[in-house]
């Protein structure tokens, strides 16, 4: 068993139990709903079911991102424990964590020469970065060490390809993402867009494609390409 703790964001996106049967400690992110702030813990503070509804019934959840204080009692048990720590952190592309993330290393370090802390930038999101955090949590049990999981991280991380659509524009329209003319006849023609992460680790757009079984072809047709880049 290592002797070194795995961990990332709650925005991986994977259930609960994925974390507890791969023992990798989750940091929360945080959205705020009805004027109440709730930590993002997969479901525990509010069932799926009941954001899902209210979201539906019109409400408008925001987001926060980990801040340095946060990081800093999420990484300190796993140190005073005697454990190094992996930290794989949600893209900075999107978000302040990562920096967020170095900063609390940073201070942590000097209150624990001892101890690694590693902070990696996934600039990946979401069910993606999910993924990642398998493939890495294999790779842990294997017996590779925290730098050798680091480097493989650093140097495969861009080898993720996230590939998604949405079939509903509201949620941009609401973000300020697209007008709500775009977001009206776009609903009205069935534009779904197809989006995948940027190198940069940011959403980006790639084309739009009318109706869902369509939009759900050309991202098969991408999965299928970058499978066979793979194995050329």
């Amino acid at each position: 068993m290592a002797e070194y703790i795995l961990t990332c964001c709650s925005t991986a996106d994977m259930p609960r139990s994925f974390f507890e049967t791969r023992n990798i400690p989750f940091v929360c992110f945080h959205f705020h709903m009805d004027d109440k702030q709730f930590d993002d813990d997969l479901g525990a503070s509010m069932p799926f079911d009941q954001f899902y509804a209210k979201i539906a019934a019109g409400a408008m959840p925001t987001t926060s991102q980990v801040n340095v204080a946060q990081f800093l009692s999420f990484f300190e048990p796993f140190l005073k424990e005697g454990h190094d720590v992996l930290h794989i952190s949600f893209s900075s592309g999107l978000s302040g964590s990562w920096n967020s993330a170095c900063i609390a290393r940073d201070e942590l370090h000097e209150k624990y020469p001892d101890r690694k802390i590693l902070v990696v930038d996934s600039l990946a999101a979401s069910s993606g970065y999910g993924l990642f955090m398998d493939a890495l949590a294999d790779r842990r049990d294997a017996g590779a060490s925290i730098d050798e999981l680091q480097a493989w991280a650093e140097a495969n991380k861009l080898n993720m390809h996230h590939w998604f659509f949405s079939t509903d524009l509201s949620h941009y329209k609401r973000g300020g993402r697209i007008s709500a003319t775009s977001a009206l006849f776009g609903t009205l023609l069935g534009i779904c867009p197809l989006l995948n992460m940027s190198f940069e680790g940011k959403l980006t757009p790639r084309r739009k494609v009318r109706g869902k079984q369509n939009v759900i072809h050309e991202t098969v047709k991408e999965m299928e390409a970058h499978a066979q880049e793979g194995l050329a």
